[in-house]
């Protein structure tokens, strides 16, 4: 049985007459209820009625009170901070994983300090000393290039990481991730059925990551098909509108081009829309291009881009749960590893 922590008008301790910032028993008292009720109003923790919470709501905006987050935190000894680690806060993809982070984490008193690498590994690295540097009371990220020895300080240090994409990278980090060879795979049958075989992969630099796994997926459905998998349509590149450009204008030059492109991510394949309409190239007719992540932009350019779902929010989602399971300790022991279904969405690209 859930009881309501309420408390009748009138009888909270009385509104202190003291000046300087608002405190939780001017609150209470204006409220008509305990501190403690304020509290469980402010935190969710315990449940109470609609009534008291909007006299604690009205009161509060009428103090200006603001909750001393940090005295919280630390009485609680904890920072109330999770570190998110991204490789490119220009794709529209790592925002809304974020988001999905913050739809966990936000209800729960926790906030997000979020880093930007570009990629690179030593900011990577950089990123994770950080971290633990601000006392985060966990860590997720999603980057191409850290290795299982990058995130030993992190493990050492006993803050909680989630992975959120890629490979499981070393004990004692948990993975949250769609499945990204099959994902791959699934999309390169669906261009093997429609007919095409001079079929080409653009990546990123050195295809770590996720990517790596794409590319895998990639190779395994050809292989299946017959198909032989041409070394000169894997298209290294950067994970940008501009390295999808570059990437399938080089493609578009060898002596037997491709007839058909999948890219690492929807970014590089708008980039390779703008590659093949530059050249005179007509999409699909001429050269058939799948994304993948299918962020809000590839229902918005033209052609409609045809990609593989990876659901983002989603996946942040899951990867907050999972940290704050492991900061409550109701999970304990090994790494878990969460796979969220990805699906192909069908538009006008191919």
């Amino acid at each position: 049985m859930r009881h309501l922590v309420d408390d009748p008008p009138g009888e909270g301790a009385q509104v202190a007459s003291r000046g300087g910032r608002p405190r939780i028993g001017q609150v209470a008292a204006l409220a008509g209820v305990s501190a403690t009720t304020v509290s469980h109003a402010l935190n969710g923790r315990r449940p109470v009625s609609e009534a008291t919470r909007r006299r604690v709501l009205d009161a509060i905006e009428e103090l200006g009170y603001r909750p001393n987050v940090v005295a919280r935190g630390l009485r609680a000894g904890r920072s109330l901070t999770i570190g998110l680690v991204i490789p490119d806060i220009t794709n529209p993809f790592y925002p809304v994983l974020a988001r999905g982070l913050q739809d966990v984490l936000g209800p729960a008193g926790y906030d997000e300090i979020v880093t930007n690498t570009n990629g690179e590994r030593d900011l990577e690295r950089l990123a994770l000393d950080k971290m633990i540097s601000r006392q985060v009371d966990g860590i997720a990220f999603a980057v191409f290039h850290t290795h299982a020895d990058d995130l030993r300080p992190v493990v050492d240090a006993g803050i909680p990481v989630v992975r959120l994409g890629g490979r499981q990278a070393l004990p004692g980090v948990d993975l949250v991730h769609s499945d990204d060879e099959g994902n791959a795979a699934k999309a390169a049958r669906y261009l093997l059925r429609g007919g095409y075989r001079r079929i080409a992969f653009v990546c990123g630099p050195g295809a770590d990551g996720p990517a790596a796994e794409r590319v895998a997926g990639y190779r395994a459905a050809l292989a299946e098909a017959g198909v032989a998998v041409d070394p000169a349509l894997i298209s290294q590149t950067e994970f940008s509108r501009a390295g999808g450009a570059a990437g399938v204008g080089r493609l578009l030059e060898l002596p037997d081009p491709p007839d058909a492109v999948m890219c690492a991510n929807d970014m590089m394949a708008i980039g390779a829309v703008d590659a093949a309409r530059e050249r005179g190239l007509r999409v699909p007719d001429d050269l058939a291009v799948v994304g993948f992540d299918d962020i809000e932009a590839a229902s918005l350019v033209t052609p409609q881009l045809t990609t593989m779902a990876n659901p983002a929010r989603e996946i942040g989602r899951a990867g907050a749960r999972l940290l704050l399971e492991r900061i409550a300790g109701t999970v304990t022991g090994p790494p878990t590893e969460v796979i969220i279904p990805a699906r192909l969405v069908r538009r006008q690209s191919a």
